[in-house]
């Protein structure tokens, strides 16, 4: 998939930044894409910089089956500014963080 984004951007007050809504309207093209074209229901969204875990596949496993059980949780992360080695005292905790919408 391509996404080719020639659109002007209007922003919604003076002096923002123009890439925040260019950023916003790629992810929405390439989630409706996943979602609503090609039927997925679930995705992972890597960055092309990204260093992954040797865990990661088996820590989204995990996740897949809470997404699955419930409902209220909306999406799962494995971003950590925290998970860098000079931070990290044991290796076999992990942390989570919950966050809820409420509409």
């Amino acid at each position: 998939m391509q996404h080719l984004d020639s659109e002007p951007v209007h922003t919604e007050r003076p002096g923002e930044l123009i890439a925040y809504y260019k950023i916003a309207r790629h992810y929405k093209w390439a989630l409706d894409q996943l979602f609503y074209q090609h039927n997925f229901n679930q995705v992972i969204i890597l960055e092309d910089d990204m260093e992954i875990a040797p865990d990661f596949f088996e820590y989204f496993e995990a996740a897949a089956a809470l997404l699955e059980k419930d409902k209220s949780i909306m999406a799962v992360s494995s971003w950590n500014d925290n998970g860098q080695k000079q931070f990290v005292h044991d290796p076999c905790k992990a942390f989570l963080s919950v966050s809820t919408v409420v509409a």
